[in-house]
């Protein structure tokens, strides 16, 4: 009996060992420094959660730094590190270091003489915490989430999959017509999955082997769902999910959309999913095998163009919605602020845009062949003016923000077809950083003007905002709109002097700060004159403010703010050198008044009646004509 149980016993043991062996490795997913409290949080995910291993830190020397190593895992993407400024501690940075068996290197760097005691390692829900003294990172990581210019990276280690290989061409063009047979080859693709081999070779067959469980850790980005939610489709999945080029084809109308170094689940590829479970709509989605580690997205719809892909803020997932079936309050849960704009130039072709935000950002990204835009779901304010000082004489000179009542913020820039785009966003989410790369240097990007001689007694008025860019709003109200009706007032004012006016804008329309300075310079007026609304992130400022860059314009600054001190009962905030767009770039006497704060209550309220509008009106045109006929002694 004793003998009986030993075996059982000992068979049981082998059994659990066994099980052991073949279960699947953790994933490393990635590392992140908050520095409020001097964390290194290392991120796991497997399929036992309560304990990464035994972590045993050793010490090794030239240069000096420790080791920890997180047995049975494997890294999810390239390997990754940090860098820390004004420390002891200098880098640390994980890495596959073996695959047999799976084990993933942690490495901390440091200076001579650091106490490694000071180090200290703690596990929480099967995550990996590195415990440090003090350090201050010294350069953001960005993950790529959206490269035009990106592609499949050769993964030897995949030799056998349990699918037909053939080669598919698609053409990369919105605008083109797919012939009959393209059409035939792409509906191929979604029913067996083109796998190009890493030796580029095209099979009839290969070895019939579900290599499902090793495919998704030797690529980036591991799709494991696909569903209906919220009107649209969301796609979500294990890894740092990063998108190229979106296009179009037509017969039938479809969105493309694809996924370099991206692995499908088996279990739900080419699977059609309805976006229109009610029935008021024939919209469907599938997601195909493309390539061997290449994932493609189709949305079939009539209303094809319409659809835009949502990135979550920690790069997990995407969700691909029509836009007008669009309600932010679905998408985000916290309010985010731009605070800081930088750029920084790499050639004289490429620069790079990073946008620091207070909390991690849900943002949209929509290119064509003219324009980029990118939609910040629950960004809910930024500082024009320090927006236009950092971006002026940059290539982002153009770029322009503009706030979406209900929806948030959306950045624009004009593009050349051949532009290539490249937008990373930080570990934290706090942060984009996108990197645009011209066809040809930006001096020679840059629109030719026209220009015509100054006309005597002619009048460029530019009414800020307008149309998507609502400039500044509080309470239902909107600066585009009373900037509008107060120019109006001052052109109808002119014009009955005697004077020819011309407007950048004379309905609720968008005009971009280079049109407004083109505008100016074809009409080639006396003066030129933009008018805004005031706001601050405080509600007691109050007062006009009267901005001319160029010496020239002082005098016509002065004349103007003088009327409206005199005109209007509210606080003199002076006269500003300041460096706002059209009033630098253009080549005439130019201003920008800032008639009254919108987010002042009292003085908001004042803004909105016809008393002050045409009051403010008048001491704009009167401030203008006295300006012209001292120029005309």
């Amino acid at each position: 009996m004793k003998r009986f149980f030993l075996i059982i016993i000992t068979f049981f043991i082998f059994f659990i060992q066994a099980l052991s062996a073949y279960a699947e490795p953790a994933k490393v997913m990635s590392i992140h420094y908050d520095d409020s409290s001097s964390l290194i949080f290392i991120n796991i995910q497997g399929t036992d959660n309560s304990s990464p291993g035994e972590l045993k830190i050793s010490r090794l020397e030239n240069p000096n730094r420790i080791y920890f190593d997180i047995k049975d895992s494997i890294l999810i993407g390239d390997k990754q590190q940090l860098l820390f400024d004004k420390s002891a501690i200098k880098e640390i940075k994980i890495s596959q270091f073996t695959t047999d068996p799976d084990v993933v290197r942690a490495v901390i760097t440091f200076e001579e003489g650091f106490d490694v005691s000071k180090i200290k390692l703690i596990t929480v829900n099967g995550n990996i915490i590195v415990k440090t003294s003090n350090i201050l990172i010294g350069n953001d990581y960005f993950n790529p989430i959206y490269d035009e210019s990106a592609v499949n990276r050769p993964y030897s280690g995949i030799t056998a999959n349990s699918q037909v290989v053939q080669k598919v061409s698609l053409p990369q063009s919105g605008g083109y017509s797919a012939p009959g047979s393209v059409v035939a080859d792409i509906q191929k693709a979604f029913e067996n999955s083109t796998l190009n081999n890493s030796d580029g070779k095209t099979y009839d067959s290969v070895i019939s082997i579900d290599l499902s469980s090793n495919l998704k850790l030797r690529t980036k980005y591991h799709i494991n769902g696909y569903y209906y939610k919220n009107g649209g489709l969301l796609v979500s999945g294990l890894g740092q999910m990063t998108a190229s080029n979106m296009f179009f084809l037509t017969e039938p109308k479809r969105l493309v959309i694809d996924l370099p170094n991206t692995y499908v689940d088996t279990k739900i590829r080419n699977k059609e999913l309805n976006l229109c479970p009610d029935n008021a709509c024939k919209d469907t989605a599938k997601i195909g095998q493309f390539e061997y580690n290449k994932a493609r997205i189709v949305i079939n719809s009539e209303n094809a163009e319409k659809y835009i892909p949502v990135f979550s803020a920690d790069s997990q997932s995407m969700l691909v919605i029509n836009a007008d079936k669009l309600n932010h309050t679905d998408l985000v849960s916290t309010v985010s602020n731009l605070n800081k704009v930088f750029v920084k130039k790499l050639d004289s072709k490429t620069s790079e845009l990073i946008l620091s935000f207070t909390n991690p950002v849900v943002h949209s990204i929509l290119r064509n062949d003219t324009e980029l835009n990118w939609y910040m779901f629950n960004v809910k304010s930024y500082n024009e003016q320090e927006l236009i000082k950092t971006l002026n004489n940059t290539l982002y000179k153009e770029f322009t923000l503009s706030l979406l009542p209900q929806i948030g913020v959306r950045g624009s820039m004009k593009l050349n077809k051949d532009d290539v785009v490249k937008i990373d966003q930080s570990i934290d989410g706090r942060a984009l950083k996108i990197t645009i790369k011209r066809t040809v240097p930006d001096k020679q990007a840059e629109k030719a003007i026209i220009k015509k001689g100054i006309t005597k007694g002619k009048v460029v008025l530019d009414p800020g905002h307008g149309g998507s860019d609502y400039g500044a709003i509080r309470e239902g109200i909107n600066e585009k709109d009373i900037t509008l009706d107060v120019t109006q007032r001052v052109a109808s004012i002119l014009k009955s002097k005697g004077y020819k006016v011309s407007m950048t804008r004379t309905d609720d329309t968008y005009v971009s700060l280079q049109e407004r300075v083109d505008f100016s310079e074809n009409e080639g007026p006396e003066v030129f004159v933009s008018i805004h609304v005031n706001s601050a992130v405080a509600t007691e400022p109050f007062g006009v403010e009267t901005h001319y860059y160029h010496d020239y314009s002082n005098d016509l600054a002065k004349v103007i703010h003088s009327h409206l001190i005199k005109e209007i009962d509210t606080k003199d905030r002076g006269l500003f050198k300041s460096k706002f767009y059209v009033i630098n770039h253009t080549t005439v006497p130019a201003v920008l008044v800032e008639m009254g704060f919108i987010s002042n209550e009292k003085e908001r309220a004042e803004l909105i009646t016809d008393k002050r509008k045409q009051k403010t009106a008048k001491a704009i045109a009167e401030g203008i004509i006295e300006y012209c006929k001292s120029q005309s002694k």
